[in-house]
């Protein structure tokens, strides 16, 4: 009897932790809200649950529609539901609020804002909207249309605005000369009215440099903080991205899943959607990835009132995070790899005036110093130019063709001014050969000035060789030798080209240099890493490559430092 009522009860305990959900493999619940009805702008989402990527990761993902003046964060802030789909200025609002959320994910990459007007309203051209009707929803597509006023030199105060309807029936009714209208959506709304292309004078505010993220996935700090909830969200990003992925690769499939779950919707609107929400998602690997760039650029605009400048730079700090995407295995795994955070850090840090300059420095005098072998050996103008050319842009030219992909053509033929540098430093050449006497050239002054430049050149070259390999994905083993032949390429070749053996084969550590460099930095990036959201770490450790780079180099040339060379022993017992 004992043992029929233990067996009862062991019963009733497994039939209540299925019951509850807390039976071994039941899926856990993630509640999302949608900025509007079911529709094909959130077909990714649709499509990862019926194709069970959500189920594969042990999710029920449960969807909330959104409606006209919904603040789809609220959700999030209230516990009702655990991601919410937004734009990036009602979460800067949300976040000055105290509601701490979180972009852990964006759908949309490109804006797909619009301002469209009647032409017969007397729009024919930008600047005729001012006095004009002009209908926004205050979802933060008026700080666009505020931005875009200000670029043609007018104010809110010079139209009249006010909240719009539903698929622009303001603007086909008349009642609104203008609206802000989706690409994807309101768009086609009108034209489907009746009113023609013809008939509309129609600016995307994302081919202005104006657009703001828009279709986000956020969460709340605290849920980034607790570490069930976090990894749930890792593979809830990880089942969306696959989703909209998906839906790019199956427009026909996706599509009817989208029209299963809003079966009384325009098939032909929903198309047209479909089709034009997937050129907005991003290209292969970047589905649901935020660029930082982007983000930087809505900030901007968000932040276009003074009066308002300091508070909205303020709440931005910390909106976004790419940890997620790593912790769930979006961005692959490989060894030393960097963050798209820390590299975007380093391209700004080395896309900065002051490393411009240094950058300049080292084309002139590694072309100047070509120059003057061109003169030591009387050659003519042509092979004066030549050796100029060379040290200043054989290197990086070597390494680019190496690179291949964006780096094709070679940096020398996309950038024109690096050739206009190389011209003026062979021109200068000229110049000083008719000007200047040669033993001023020959005084220790001068050389060691031009070694002093050369030094900072080099350090720079090293740098550059180093961004170029990191940003082109490449494993770290080639970030060293890219290091290297941006460093000592040109010199090499034009050795090759004089009939010599390259100088840097013959003792002195100078490529040594360059991949002791190219190790540091990376490493020092790694560092960098641990802090996604601080930019002056990767700054910091651009600078102390540098200084590195410099001393060591420098210490080469004052000590005369020599590297091993093989044969040595052999020699030295003959």
């Amino acid at each position: 009897m004992p043992h029929r009522y233990a067996l009862k009860l062991l019963g009733l305990a497994l039939g209540l932790l299925v019951f509850f959900g807390l039976a071994p493999g039941h899926a856990e619940t993630v509640r999302v809200q949608l900025l509007w009805h079911h529709q094909a702008q959130f077909a990714g989402i649709y499509v990862a649950q019926a194709k069970g990527f959500y189920e594969r990761e042990g999710l029920d993902v449960e969807t909330i529609e959104g409606m006209l003046g919904f603040n789809a964060l609220q959700s999030v802030a209230s516990g009702r539901a655990d991601v919410a789909l937004s734009w990036l200025p009602a979460a800067i609002d949300a976040r000055r609020r105290g509601w701490n959320v979180v972009n852990i994910g964006q759908i949309l990459r490109t804006g797909g804002t619009s301002i469209v007007c009647r032409r017969d309203a007397g729009i024919a051209e930008p600047r005729d909207v001012a006095g004009k009707r002009l209908g926004v929803w205050y979802i933060g597509d008026e700080l666009s249309v505020q931005a875009w006023l200000e670029s043609l030199g007018l104010s809110m105060g010079d139209v009249s605005i006010g909240v719009q309807s539903e698929n622009g029936a303001d603007l086909v009714s008349g009642e609104a000369d203008c609206v802000t209208a989706m690409a994807y959506n309101e768009y086609w709304s009108i034209l489907a009215a009746g009113l023609s292309p013809s008939e509309l004078m129609v600016v995307r505010l994302a081919d202005h440099g104006l657009g703001i993220l828009e279709d986000g996935l956020y969460v709340l700090e605290e849920a980034l903080a607790d570490p069930e909830r976090r990894d749930r969200l890792a593979r809830f990003l990880k089942a969306t991205a696959e989703g909209w992925a998906y839906a790019g690769r199956n427009v026909d499939e996706a599509m009817f899943i989208t029209m299963a779950e809003a079966p009384g919707l325009d098939p032909v609107h929903q198309r047209r959607m479909l089709e034009t929400i997937l050129r907005m998602i991003g290209g292969p690997g970047e589905t649901a990835l935020m660029d930082i760039g982007d983000f930087e650029t809505s900030v901007d605009i968000i932040a276009g009132r003074p009066d308002e400048a300091f508070v909205v730079r303020q709440a931005a700090v910390n909106a976004w995070t790419h940890r997620l995407r790593y912790e769930s295995g979006l961005e692959g795994e490989s060894l030393l790899t960097l963050s798209r955070a820390t590299r975007h850090y380093l391209a700004e840090t080395l896309n900065s005036g002051w490393f411009y300059a240094l950058t300049v420095i080292g084309a002139v005098v590694f072309g100047f110093a070509g120059f003057m072998r061109a003169q030591q050996r009387n050659y003519d103008l042509w092979g004066a130019f030549v050796l100029t050319l060379l040290p200043a842009g054989g290197g990086g030219t070597i390494r680019d063709l190496l690179v291949g992909g964006d780096r094709y053509p070679p940096f020398i033929i996309q950038d024109p001014v690096h050739m206009y540098i190389v011209l003026a430093t062979f021109l200068a050449g000229v110049a000083s050969a008719a000007v200047i006497p040669e033993r001023m050239i020959s005084t220790r002054r001068f050389d060691r000035t031009m070694k002093f430049l050369d030094t900072l050149g080099f350090a720079a070259f090293c740098i550059v060789g180093a961004k170029v390999a990191l940003m082109a994905g490449l494993t770290w083993i080639w970030i060293p030798i890219c290091c290297a032949l941006t460093c000592a390429g040109g010199g090499m070749l034009s050795d090759v080209i004089m009939g010599r053996e390259p100088r840097t084969f013959q003792g002195e550590p100078y490529e040594e240099v360059a991949i002791m460099g190219g190790i540091f930095l990376l490493l020092a990036l790694q560092v960098a890493d641990a802090f996604e959201q601080q930019p002056g770490i990767a700054t910091a450790a651009v600078v102390t490559t540098l200084v590195l780079v410099f001393c060591a180099r420098g210490a080469v040339i004052v000590l005369g430092l020599r590297s091993h060379r093989f044969g040595q022993r052999r020699a030295v017992e003959a």
